[in-house]
């Protein structure tokens, strides 16, 4: 599964009481905070920023997440310990890849 390329930022709406994540030097529309009714969370624009937040970081800690699991120690290490929360990163690595 490929997504955006390019650093995710969040940016508040002209609007002022929403957040558009957007993606790369081009500025790819990627999502905004607006598409959750106000009425559905009472966290409000506090709220909505850190969803906003959550989102753009999404590429960054599928790298980290990733970049781990394929390092050497950590392949060496699972075969002689129990890593339960590795087996978990790895879980939603792949549900984040779609796979």
């Amino acid at each position: 599964m490929n997504h955006t390329k390019g650093k995710w930022e969040a940016v508040i709406s002209h609007k002022k009481d929403d957040y558009i994540i957007w993606a790369g030097d081009e500025g790819v529309f990627i999502a905004t905070t607006q598409s959750v009714p106000p009425a559905a969370h009472e966290t409000g624009i506090y709220g909505k920023q850190a969803n906003a937040n959550l989102i753009a970081a999404a590429p960054e800690m599928l790298s980290l997440l990733k970049r781990f699991l394929e390092a050497p120690a950590y392949k060496e290490a699972r075969d002689n310990t129990k890593w339960t929360l590795l087996d978990e990163m790895i879980a939603v690595t792949t549900k984040a890849e779609g796979e």
